[in-house]
């Protein structure tokens, strides 16, 4: 992979839950490039989501900063955009009330009604909707519906995209053409970089510039894979198929850790 110039930049970082005094994540480093797209594999709730949270700054760390650009991430929040596993659309909104919601909030940049509509206009066409403009969500398949959610992302122009296993719902065709599209956006600099939490392995193997895996508790990024090979990818040829047998050994080296403490 080229080296680029880092976007995000995360030091030190301890987080924990306000209900528990163990840290959920301890001392945890890493940079994210431009043009890059990150996922996060590790066990279940070993603090994936957390960290990326954190990321979005929706979440405090202890201990730590996560700079995006060299500024505070409290202080960047119009820069990102987050996608969740629901598209949590509002059903009273047609799909371009609900790509522009939010446009006009305190904190975005400011922006007139002609550009807002421009912005949703374009990111409807990116995702291949715009000939139901004014549909409805309670009408659209769940494939539709995540196509949506991420059309109002496009739509802030966010240089970071966040997304929190988005895809883990979808059928296989429009899961595959989601994650073409992710890819396509990042690689032609749409958007500057994404990072992906997602507990498939292939997934994170299709898409992925590097996968950091999340382990340990409290949790740290034990290993990180840097993927060289151009897309679309075979997933059980070369690099590919090594990773895999990588990522599989770490979960069940885990697996193993915890049953021994049982």
């Amino acid at each position: 992979m080229n080296i680029h110039p880092v976007l995000l930049s995360a030091k030190q970082l301890t987080i924990s839950h306000a209900a528990k005094t163990q840290a959920v994540i301890d001392g945890a480093d890493f940079d994210i490039q431009q043009g890059e797209i990150i996922t996060v594999l590790g066990p279940s709730g070993v603090g994936k989501s957390t960290l990326l949270s954190a990321i979005a700054g929706l979440h405090v760390p202890e201990n730590g900063k996560i700079e995006l650009s060299g500024k505070p991430v409290s202080q960047q929040k119009s820069e990102m955009a987050f996608m969740f596993q629901s598209a949590v659309l509002l059903p009273w909104l047609n799909i371009s009330e609900n790509i522009a919601f939010g446009q006009n909030f305190k904190k975005q940049t400011e922006r007139n009604a002609a550009e807002i509509q421009a912005r949703v206009s374009n990111a409807l066409k990116r995702v291949k909707l715009d000939h139901i403009p004014h549909a409805k969500p309670d009408t659209l398949s769940g494939g539709m519906a995540q196509r949506v959610a991420l059309a109002r992302a496009l739509a802030k122009s966010p240089r970071l995209l966040l997304l929190d296993e988005p895809f883990s719902a979808l059928d296989e065709l429009n899961r595959a053409q989601l994650q073409h599209l992710l890819v396509d956006l990042v690689h032609r600099q749409e958007i500057a970089a994404a990072v992906m939490v997602t507990h498939d392995i292939d997934e994170a193997l299709l898409i992925s510039d590097r996968i950091f895996f999340l382990s340990g508790h409290p949790a740290n990024i034990s290993q990180i894979w840097t993927l060289q090979s151009s897309h679309p990818r075979n997933l059980w040829e070369g690099e590919c198929s090594t990773i895999r047998n990588e990522i599989l050994k770490q979960l069940h080296q885990h697996q193993a850790a915890m049953l021994e403490k049982i």
